[in-house]
Parts: structure tokens; C-alpha cells; sequence
């Protein structure tokens, strides 16, 4: 199973560019396969949406965020091997060109190590503020926003005309370093996530809280998705998201790791933004972890 780590795009860890190049070259330093931000753009004063498994009010460390596609940029730079993704991306608040060009340049200046994690995202007031678009149909804009991706990564010139937007011919020379582009995953937890994640995924961004029999029949809807659209459902991976916990021990952190490798998660990542207010605390946590888990 392979293991990554979570950029605190949240909080305030993060203050420099240098520190926070030190830091990732740190994780690769000891081993680590993948780097992740995640993506929050605002978090209202009085917000209506409640947090994902939780009472309100938000984590407090919420109220400062920074931007992914700049981290990312400095984690691209700063290493040469891990591979970076998100969980995950809020997709809806970029222009679909936009979003081509900038993706497309961080896998070049990645030098092909740019993975894309996507979603629909869960906080409802965040959307309505970034986007007049109905909530209710962001599903059907994500899946527009993919195929879009895709023509722009695979066709040139590219055009689209679809009901959400609409490009004319344009030149797309800047080509991404992968063929057909960076790998998409994609999270959620609804039969609907996952029959998006067999027809055009890398794989399923789940995370921790599913009971087996959901986790089980989710998966199912996937594979069979896949198999309906054509692809090996065998090629698709999973990639559990660990949120780090105030207290949690390096121990039973690396027990938990050594459970999911056995059960056939071929990917886990930890994000650490609500525990530790400093990179090199982080970082130290990281540097533990890995040792006692000594992989499997």
C-alpha cells in the first residue's frame, strides 16, 4: 500500500514558500509516495451547512486557508518524486479553460506526477457563494467539466459545446506531460460518485466512517459501471483519506495503516491540519509514523 501526507492548506502551519518546500521534500526524504492538498475557497461566519460527521462550529483552524493550485506549484518544484493529488478539488469555482491550463502546466512542471482528485464538495453555503449555479446539478456539471478535460488533454485544436459552456475552436499546444492527461479520481459516498468513478476514474477517493457493507456494495457500483463503459473494473484503485485526530498515537495510527494494506486499499493519506500548528511538528509526526509503520 502505498502512503501519503496532507499539505495543511488549512491553518496555519504553512507561512513560506521555502518552509513549506523543505517540508515536502522532507516527506519524500522519508518515503513517502504522494502529496495532497485539499480545497476551500471561504467558510462563512454563520454557516448553514453542517460538517461532515460533526456538531458545529467548524474546526477553528478553518477560518484561514490557502490556495492548492499554489501549493501544489510549490510542492512541484521542491520534489522530484511523489506524486501529487487533492481531496479534493473544488472544480466548480474555476472556468473549465482555466482549470485545463492551469492542470495542465503543473503536470508539466510536475514532470508527469499530477494526479486529480474531484467531488462535489459538501458545504452548500461555500457553492452558493463562489458559483450561481444550482447546487441541485452539480453532478451533471462535473461530468460535462470531465469529458471536457479530457477533449482538451487528448484533441488539438479543441472546441466544446455543451449546456453549461461553450468554446470555439482554440489551440491547446501546452500538451500534459501523461498521455490523455492526469489521472482522475474521484470521492463521495452515493451510488452516483461511484458510477462516475468506474466510467472515468483512476479510482474512488473514499474515506474513513463507512460501514463495510456500504463501503462493499459502493465499490460493486463502481466495478459494474466500469465494466458498462467498457474498462478492466480491475484497474480501478482506492485511496482511503485518514483526518488525523487531536490525541491520536503514532501506534494506533500505524495499526490502523497496516489493517486498511491488508484489506487491499492500495492507497492511504493522512491529513494532519487540525492537530499540528507548525510544519516541523508535522513533519516530525510524519517522520514517526513512517517508521513505525515501516510500510507493508
Amino acid at each position: 500500500m502505498k502512503l501519503g501526507f496532507g499539505i495543511p492548506v488549512i491553518g496555519p502551519a504553512v507561512s513560506s514558500a521555502v518552509t513549506l518546500g523543505a517540508f515536502c521534500r522532507g516527506l519524500e526524504d522519508l518515503g513517502y509516495d504522494s502529496l495532497w492538498v485539499a480545497d476551500r475557497l471561504v467558510t462563512p461566519v454563520a454557516p448553514h451547512t453542517p460538517y461532515p460527521g460533526k456538531e458545529q462550529p467548524y474546526p477553528p483552524e478553518m477560518t484561514r486557508y490557502l490556495d492548492p493550485m499554489l501549493l501544489w506549484t510549490v510542492a512541484a518544484t521542491a520534489t522530484s518524486r511523489v506524486r501529487l493529488n487533492a481531496s479534493t478539488l473544488s472544480t466548480f469555482y474555476y472556468e473549465p479553460p482555466h482549470l485545463a491550463r492551469l492542470l495542465t502546466t503543473l503536470d508539466v512542471l510536475s514532470d508527469g506526477r499530477l494526479e486529480v482528485g474531484v467531488g462535489l464538495g459538501w458545504m452548500k453555503d461555500e457553492h452558493d457563494i463562489a458559483r450561481s449555479a444550482d447546487w441541485h446539478r452539480r453532478g451533471k456539471m462535473l461530468d460535462d467539466l470531465l469529458a471536457f478535460l479530457h477533449a482538451w488533454w487528448t484533441t488539438n485544436p479543441v472546441a466544446w459545446d455543451s449546456e453549461f459552456f461553450s468554446l470555439p475552436p482554440v489551440h491547446a499546444d501546452l500538451r500534459p506531460v501523461q498521455p490523455g492527461g492526469p489521472p482522475i479520481w474521484v470521492g463521495g459516498a452515493s451510488e452516483a460518485a461511484m458510477r462516475r468513478v468506474g466510467r472515468r476514474g483512476a479510482g474512488w477517493l473514499a474515506f474513513e466512517g463507512l460501514p463495510d457493507t456500504v463501503a462493499d456494495h459502493l465499490w460493486s457500483v463502481a466495478r459494474h459501471a466500469a465494466q458498462d463503459a467498457g474498462r478492466d473494473p480491475d484497474v480501478l484503485k482506492t485511496a482511503m483519506r485518514i483526518n488525523l485526530e487531536p490525541g491520536t498515537s503514532v501506534d494506533s495510527l500505524a495499526d490502523k495503516l497496516t489493517h486498511l494494506a491488508k484489506s487491499g486499499t492500495d492507497e492511504a493519506f493522512v491529513d494532519a491540519f487540525a492537530v499540528f500548528p507548525s510544519l516541523d511538528q508535522t513533519l516530525d509526526f510524519a517522520s514517526r509514523l513512517i517508521a513505525t509503520w515501516g510500510g507493508l
